[in-house]
């Protein structure tokens, strides 16, 4: 039995790393938790060589920890541990599980390194107390200055590697998540208190001046390390070999936008390019141009507060009426659907339709099922456009037609009946579907928005129709609609990140004799709902829209939403 589970175990380890990209992810968080765990050994070194031997006091729970020191004589690093537990009770659910690993693990680490650094360090007095040594004299304020750096830089550490000290890092994480306001800035607001609250404590000015002195400082050296390696620079490139540029400055991660210009002197039409990158990342850019155009005419210039993919969010309140509002691109410009899913969501919701966010083109439904279909279309908008999208595909299922016409619904008229029914790839009923992306939906998903969708003959709603009624002469006549509704949201473009949800309505029903109108809108004026005697066009808008199998798979997801909140 241990054989075997050890055995499984080893396996799993191997699948695991036999793929590249858990590799790389390993890689990273590795990276990560080093740098984390040498910037909480810096701070603590800060603290131990620096704050307590001065008896100065900064803010943030060490400065709580600090302050309980000096009067009670409770170990710094007991005192930090027990408050930052209560702390990240709370902000599990707020800052997310992987943030608060690494919190957690900072605290832990930050505890043993503040017990090391004294044990290294101080020594222990007559009366038994811990006594630490001055290195610098009674140079107090040089104290506050090196103290402050070696502090910063350590923070510093923590917060480029998604990690934290705990405390007010906590809190400031969680306020720079939605809002645009600077971790230093944060905790510079919450720490006053903490340092102000001295002079009660020892009723001496000269120990807070010095505690905000240091906390500036801290600050400072933060905010400077931060935006330091957050800046970016912006590249205008004038080049005769502009696609080769591009195409090397792609393969970096970054973008190229190719732009239409003509060089006045020689009135000759020439391409420029911009791209816009990450200070670190200036060097071997430059170094690429050169290697492919030694002489490329290049433009550098700062660029401050780059916000979008590869950078940084926004982070500012909306307008009044946007402000409890969720955005969600609806990907259709049916106005029929459109009206249907913001009566059903109502006004919480945004609703976008395709041209609002400026999409013009279709995508197509090429998959074996209408959940794979609707799945497709808003991972497409979310790859190419960045909102959160629903989408939906919708299918008419005729027990006499053997589920036809199913996912041909709108194209029905196109289609061969017999070579469907007898083909391996046909999935016509409401099966199962199967979330992995295909080698030609990733094709798809890559593919520029701009370029042509492939062309499919569809929404020839008579023709649909008529084909329909014939083939059902003397057959049963039940029959049931299906829409299946996608849900694609999450940070991430790449499409195998999204987080995605399915919801599907049913509606039971039978196709009628002959149309109850000229047909106009899918199979509306032919198919029954059961328990009525009436076609959908017959029933109108506001008792389709109560009923519908839309309106069930919409509702759904409304539940699914509220759920969550």
């Amino acid at each position: 039995m241990a054989d075997s589970v050890r055995n499984s175990v080893i396996d799993n380890v191997r699948r695991f790393l036999s793929n590249k990209n858990n590799l790389n992810v390993l890689k990273l968080e590795l990276k990560d938790y080093f740098f984390i765990t040498l910037g909480v050994a810096i701070y603590a070194f800060g603290v131990n060589i620096f704050m307590l031997p001065y008896g100065l006091t900064t803010g943030g729970v060490i400065g709580i920890a600090t302050i309980l020191y000096y009067l009670t004589e409770w170990n710094v690093d007991t005192t930090y541990f027990i408050i930052n537990v209560c702390l990240l009770i709370v902000a599990v659910k707020t800052l997310g599980l992987k943030f608060c690993l690494k919190t957690i693990y900072g605290v832990v680490c930050m505890t043993l390194t503040l017990r090391v650094f004294q044990h290294l360090i101080a020594d222990v007095g007559a009366d038994g107390h811990l006594v630490f040594p001055r290195l610098l004299g009674d140079e107090t304020f040089m104290a506050c200055v090196l103290g402050g750096i070696t502090d910063g830089i350590g923070l510093y550490l923590c917060f480029a590697n998604n990690g934290s000290t705990g405390g007010t890092d906590i809190i400031a994480a969680i306020v720079n998540k939605y809002k645009q306001m600077s971790l230093g800035s944060v905790i510079l607001a919450c720490d006053i208190i903490i340092i102000s609250s001295c002079y009660p404590a020892f009723h001496d000015w000269f120990r807070v001046i010095f505690g905000f002195v240091l906390m500036f400082i801290c600050s400072f050296t933060l905010d400077y390390c931060l935006n330091k390696t957050n800046q970016s620079v912006q590249f205008l490139i004038f080049s005769r070999n502009p696609k080769k540029i591009a195409d090397a400055i792609v393969k970096t991660g970054r973008g190229v936008t190719m732009l239409d210009g003509e060089g006045w002197y020689t009135h000759s039409e020439r391409k420029v390019l911009m791209s816009i990158v990450r200070k670190n990342e200036q060097m071997y850019i430059q170094r690429l141009i050169k290697s492919i155009d030694p002489y490329a005419f290049v433009s550098l210039t700062n660029a401050n507060s780059v916000w979008g993919e590869g950078f940084d969010q926004m982070k500012i309140k909306a307008e009044n009426q946007q402000k409890n509002k969720r955005t969600l691109v609806f990907a259709s410009n049916s106005t029929h659907k459109l009206n249907e899913v913001r009566a059903i969501l109502g006004e919480k919701y945004d609703i976008r339709s395709l041209d609002d966010i400026g999409c013009r083109i279709e995508v197509p439904r090429i998959t074996g099922s209408i959940q794979e279909n609707a799945l497709l279309k808003a991972r497409f908008i979310k790859r190419y456009y960045g909102f959160d999208c629903i989408a939906d595909d919708t299918a008419l299922e005729c027990d006499a037609l053997g589920g036809l016409p199913g996912i041909y619904s709108t194209s029905y008229v196109s289609i061969n009946d017999e070579e469907v029914l007898s083909g391996s790839k046909a999935v016509l009923h409401s099966e199962q579907y199967n979330d992995e992306l295909s080698v030609e939906m990733l094709n798809i998903l890559h593919t520029s928005p701009d370029a042509k969708a492939v062309s499919i003959s569809h929404d020839d709603v008579k023709g649909n129709v008529d084909k329909l009624l014939k083939n059902l002469q003397g057959k049963d006549r039940s029959a049931r609609i299906h829409t299946a509704v996608a849900l694609v949201t999450g940070e991430y473009i790449d499409p195998k990140k999204n987080e995605t949800h399915i919801f599907d309505g049913m509606l039971e029903g039978t196709i009628a004799e002959q149309p109850s109108s000229e047909p106009k809108f899918f199979y509306d004026s032919v198919f029954i709902p059961k328990g009525y005697t009436q076609t959908y066009d017959e029933l109108g808008v506001d008792v389709k829209n109560q009923i519908s199998q839309r309106a069930i798979a919409i509702g759904k997801l409304k539940d699914f939403f509220e759920k969550k909140v």
